[in-house]
């Protein structure tokens, strides 16, 4: 009917573009307003973050639920991004604005900004569980779906570019860092762009591919999809996703805190370099992804990304202050993580499909919203881990200079946890089975239903 692909690909980049535009100020800011700006200890900080995760696990999975009964019009994914767009957006303002606004009563502060975050992180997963659970309702072919998780990929690059690149910059026009409005009016204005993005992606996305049962799914039922391969899918993500969080929240402090100066530069300038270095090497990483899957297949490919990254988060170990190398460092880390973020999400599509097949049964939110949850508690984790580790420390957000043995903390999480995790994600990835069982169960599918 006239409806391109170019069309879908780009309307499904711009959700996730849009999503990118508020998660990485939450992963980059929220603890550096929580300790810098609130002057909350990390004590506090892991409370917020850790509890929170609570609530997640019971929103993650009714929205799931919701998305698995869900019967439109328009889609059973789509509608919630009209839904959740404005939502999401003023949510995320008030989790950097209404902590700003109480008294300096300490568990004042505490409980509002806890009900503010968890508010963001609802609204979050109204709109990122469909988004999740939409594209094998995109397309049914496997190139395409590496396409369009393709154009995913490098659309939330460009938000999360956008975010680390003029997020500083921003922050230092509105009153700095340690200004307790500055964070708020800086999202205010990614969320406007984000609402937009919603809107502009509802629009331009079609779900036309129907799921096996058209019946609604009980949740009884969608839980019988869940097999070992997705369980060792969802595991493995999970480890992924706690080095590449940890890494992403350990970025502000490494270098206002570690490096401080490199190459005649200082540390907010330092972080606009790196923003420019990992956002371009993240979209060459993702362009990369229909390639490396023909050449070498997704297991592969993805076993010799993360032994790349590993390569990098080395380099961080010796270069020091020095220029050159910190920026080889992040193009080598942030190039594959950028092509393990794409092929996570085209994973998660093979994953259900096999799940689907194996058990009759199409539970693509209730499996997505599993997924979901497992990827925001280790971006809950990343928080606690950093905190943590810089008040073991000894991390004082008044001192402008910190200790040798806090600069080695902040140097154990940006660089050490990172390693451990993709050591781990590379043993488990060589488990994985569904990526040669897929093709023959879709095969002898298609001869039963002819």
């Amino acid at each position: 009917m006239g409806f391109s692909k170019t069309r879908q690909r780009l309307g499904f980049g711009a959700a996730d573009m849009a999503s990118n535009l508020i998660w990485p100020m939450i992963t980059a800011y929220l603890t550096v307003y929580y300790t810098d700006a609130l002057l909350l200890d990390a004590a506090a900080v892991s409370f917020i973050t850790l509890a929170s995760k609570v609530i997640d696990a019971i929103t993650d999975v009714l929205m799931g639920i919701v998305v698995d009964k869900t019967k439109f019009k328009s889609g059973k994914c789509r509608p919630y991004f009209i839904i959740g767009a404005v939502p999401l957006a003023l949510s995320a303002v008030l989790t950097f604005l209404v902590p700003s606004l109480v008294s300096n009563e300490k568990v004042m502060i505490i409980a509002i900004a806890f009900i503010t975050f968890n508010l963001l992180s609802t609204f979050y997963t109204v709109v990122n569980t469909p988004l999740s659970a939409i594209l094998p309702s995109l397309s049914s072919d496997a190139r395409e779906r590496n396409v369009l998780v393709t154009f995913r990929m490098v659309m939330a690059a460009m938000g999360s570019f956008i975010v680390t690149f003029f997020g500083p910059v921003l922050i230092n026009a509105f009153g700095g860092k340690k200004d307790k409005f500055s964070y708020a009016w800086t999202i205010g204005i990614f969320g406007i762009a984000a609402i937009l993005l919603l809107v502009f992606s509802f629009m331009n996305t079609r779900e036309v591919v129907k799921p096996i049962k058209q019946d609604k799914v009980k949740f009884k039922d969608g839980i019988k999809a869940v097999n070992g391969q997705y369980i060792l899918f969802i595991v493995t993500m999970f480890i992924y996703l706690i080095g590449f969080a940890v890494k992403q929240a350990g970025v502000v402090y490494y270098y206002e805190r570690y490096i401080v100066t490199a190459g005649g530069f200082d540390h907010d300038q330092l972080i606009s370099i790196q923003a420019l270095a990992t956002s371009v090497s993240m979209v060459l990483g993702q362009l990369t992804i229909p390639f490396f899957c023909r050449l070498m297949g997704k297991k592969k490919s993805s076993i010799m990304m993360n032994v790349i990254a590993l390569i990098g988060n080395v380099i961080f170990i010796f270069c020091g202050p020095n220029l050159p190398l910190l920026i080889i460092g992040t193009v080598v880390v942030w190039f594959p993580l950028g092509y393990l973020m794409g092929m996570r999400f085209s994973l998660l599509a093979d994953v259900v499909e096999y799940s689907e097949l194996k058990s009759g049964i199409r539970a693509a939110g209730i499996l997505s919203s599993l997924d979901s949850f497992l990827a925001k508690l280790a971006f809950g984790f990343n928080v606690v881990f950093i905190t943590g580790l810089m008040q073991l420390g000894g991390y004082n957000a008044k001192l402008e200079v910190q200790s040798d043995t806090t600069k080695m903390f902040i140097q154990i999480g940006f660089v050490g946890i990172p390693i451990v995790c993709i050591i781990v994600t590379i043993i488990l990835f060589m488990f994985f089975k569904f990526d040669k069982e897929l093709p023959k169960l879709k095969e002898k599918y298609a001869k039963e239903n002819k």
